[in-house]
């Protein structure tokens, strides 16, 4: 999934924002969205990694599995919310 250039008029945290990107840039890339791998290539603190994650969950942008090790999923733009 390429990035969405929709995201930079969402008015996001830079935290935020640079998850999403490094969750396209994964994805492109073909790495699984799992949480490990996620903090592992993360450069910020892990509290600034889960709310980056909860505010993109939140607004529609990703889902987060239930189940611990299931990768997340980047949704399209249409799911999105305010």
């Amino acid at each position: 999934m390429q990035m969405d250039q929709q995201i930079f008029t969402r008015a996001l945290t830079t935290e935020t924002l640079s998850c999403y990107l490094l969750l396209t840039g994964m994805a492109d890339a073909g790495h699984p969205l799992t949480r490990e791998r996620v903090e592992s290539l993360w450069n910020g603190g892990p509290s600034d990694l889960e709310t980056a994650l909860e505010t993109l969950n939140t607004k529609g942008i990703i889902a987060l599995p239930e189940i611990p090790g299931t990768p997340l999923r980047l949704l399209p733009s249409e799911m999105w919310r305010d």
